[in-house]
């Protein structure tokens, strides 16, 4: 018996494959394996090799073809299981044998029962370079640090995406700032560590409402954003985009501090229902 999870998409959306295929089959005490087949063809990069307490095999390619050509023949079809809707879907519990999983699985409901051995797995590598080196400990030694995600990207650069995704406002990031200012008292001051795929923009338009900020732009860090969620993780307080990638930095903090999320994950009209904030996040 296996449990196969196909792996495409960036970071973020690689995790959430991985730890919903990891759950199934520690649920069935079986080996988990990953399809890496939508890489191919050079699309992005597969990343979760980074992490050094990953455990699962990879799928070989011609197990993979093989996969395909079931498909089209339709031989097999309970094999075969492609999310249905982005909301939790309870058939994931039904699985009981071999299975070839493909979605986005995005909702922590599909691996809270291992939330452990997750967050273990996802053990970031050490940082490589000084300057990441220096933010880590400037984010530790503050006494009320506050990840900050404003993903752009894809999300400005192809309007079929934007439409769909939407973009947070800056109005958003002053509201949520605020929450955490008050939520404080004005015991301790929030200090900003802003993270984007687009830094020379935060530098350049980002209100950060008169505190203290830093814009993480370390070089050699767009090919290696595990080290950027590493040092969101590292924070007190997150500030997330609808972003699977500060879901993950979030998710991963050992903080108790304050999580901040939008109340829409999506601006197209029919998912706006969804939203894979946990319950103890602060939706605006």
């Amino acid at each position: 018996m296996k449990i196969i999870t196909k792996i495409y998409g960036g970071l973020g959306n690689q995790m959430f494959q991985y730890a919903c295929g990891k759950a199934v089959a520690y649920r069935l005490n079986t080996q988990l394996y990953i399809d890496l087949s939508w890489y191919k063809k050079g699309n992005r990069i597969y990343m979760l090799n980074a992490f050094p307490n990953l455990k699962c095999s990879v799928y070989s390619k011609v197990k993979s073809i093989l996969i395909k050509i079931l498909r089209r023949m339709g031989i097999k079809k309970e094999y075969f299981i492609n999310e249905p809707y982005y909301s939790f879907w309870k058939g994931i519990e039904e699985i009981k044998s071999t299975v070839f999983m493909s979605g986005y699985w995005q909702n922590e409901k599909y691996f809270s029962d291992i939330s452990q051995i997750v967050k273990q797995e996802f053990m970031f590598p050490e940082f490589d370079c000084i300057e990441a080196k220096n933010i880590e400990k400037t984010i530790k030694e503050a006494a009320c640090s506050v990840s900050v995600h404003v993903r752009r990207g894809d999300y400005i650069e192809n309007q079929e995406v934007n439409s769909f995704h939407g973009l947070c406002s800056q109005d958003y990031y002053k509201k949520a700032v605020k929450i955490i200012v008050d939520k404080n008292n004005g015991k301790v001051i929030p200090e900003l560590y802003i993270f984007s795929d687009d830094p020379d923009w935060v530098k350049d338009n980002f209100d950060n409402c008169g505190l203290t900020s830093v814009v993480v732009d370390i070089r050699d860090h767009k090919n290696k954003p595990f080290h950027d969620m590493h040092l969101m993780s590292l924070c007190q307080n997150h500030i997330i985009a609808n972003s699977s990638f500060s879901w993950w930095g979030a998710w991963l903090s050992s903080g108790s501090g304050i999580v901040v999320a939008p109340k829409y994950w999506f601006v197209e009209e029919k998912m706006k229902e969804y939203n894979p904030s946990l319950a103890s996040w602060i939706l605006i």
